[in-house]
């Protein structure tokens, strides 16, 4: 469970931003790598290999989860301590991270259908964006678990006369993938909901950003009583809660990754990250604005 977000701002651009969920503390890596020549910037969750950010080409990639059982269960599949490329990837990851190496938004959408990504995904860069919502359809009650299923998509740009986009974990192009409307029991009713009120709070707050330091402030809300219809998760990881664990926040005109740690661990070499050989910028941000989060968090 997570929230996308992507706001045109004059003089500026396109700018993304995400609450990152996860029912596990991550330990994130902030990664620049060189790799085929191209520099790209990028967060990698060390226990399942997950990928989002930007290349030096200023192309952005943020992703929220359609195939949701299969993101809460992500953490079960863990890669062993010292086995990374060889143990498990995310596959998602995977596919973002190489998507990351081309040198222009189509080539990098285009590359994520190929791959056949599941979710709500922006590719952007400074002046375009597109929209991806990409999944497999349902297995007939009679097939087996290994009856391939097809991949469905819709790609749309968001022009800058929209201006903006919203993504939570229901399809809205394509509204019979992820939490569905037409559904009987109380937890997928609840989990729709949510999806639902989550999308109407970060898209009240996005449309009334006036700058790009807003868009983080934006989704780290929680006006609802009920924690679980917040943009922003509270809630107790050792009880299986999907919880916040930290935003991510893209510029593809200062080709800057900015990451908040929420409920998270994070290492980086920072001075490496903007030295000297770089052509990608990244900045941490503080939580200290959001200081009451942990506490709530373990409730």
């Amino acid at each position: 469970m997570c929230v996308i977000a992507v706001k045109y701002f004059d003089g500026i651009g396109w700018v993304g931003a995400k609450n990152r969920d996860r029912n596990y503390q991550p330990k994130v890596n902030i990664v620049q790598s060189n790799r085929t020549g191209v520099q790209r910037l990028y967060i990698d969750d060390a226990l399942t290999r997950y990928t989002e950010g930007l290349n030096e080409y200023g192309v952005c990639i943020l992703s929220a989860a359609l195939s949701v059982k299969n993101d809460e269960k992500e953490a079960e599949k863990k890669a062993e301590p010292g086995q990374r490329e060889d143990g498990y990837m995310s596959p998602d990851g995977k596919i973002i991270r190489d998507a990351l190496l081309k040198k222009n938004v189509i080539q990098a959408y285009k590359h994520i259908i190929e791959k056949e990504l599941a979710g709500c995904t922006v590719v952007f860069d400074k002046n375009k964006c597109f929209l991806i919502e990409g999944g497999f359809t349902v297995r007939k009650k009679d097939a087996t678990e290994d009856t391939p299923r097809k991949y469905i998509y819709k790609v749309k740009e968001i022009t800058q006369d929209i201006g903006y986009a919203v993504r939570t974990n229901h399809g809205i192009y394509l509204p019979q993938l992820g939490y569905q409307k037409q559904v009987t029991d109380a937890e997928k009713i609840r989990n729709r909901k949510s999806s639902d009120k989550r999308l109407e709070i970060a898209t009240k707050n996005v449309l009334d950003c006036k700058n790009p330091e807003d868009m983080m402030n934006a989704l780290a809300v929680s006006p609802e009583e009920d924690k679980f219809m917040n943009p922003i998760r509270l809630g107790n990881t050792n009880k299986g809660d999907m919880v916040t664990t930290g935003q991510l926040q893209l510029v593809p005109a200062e080709r800057t990754m900015h990451y908040r740690p929420l409920y998270s661990q994070i290492e980086i070499n920072y001075s490496k990250l903007n030295g000297e050989e770089s052509k990608t910028f990244f900045e941490i941000i503080s939580s200290k604005n959001l200081l009451g989060f942990k506490e709530f968090s373990n409730k």
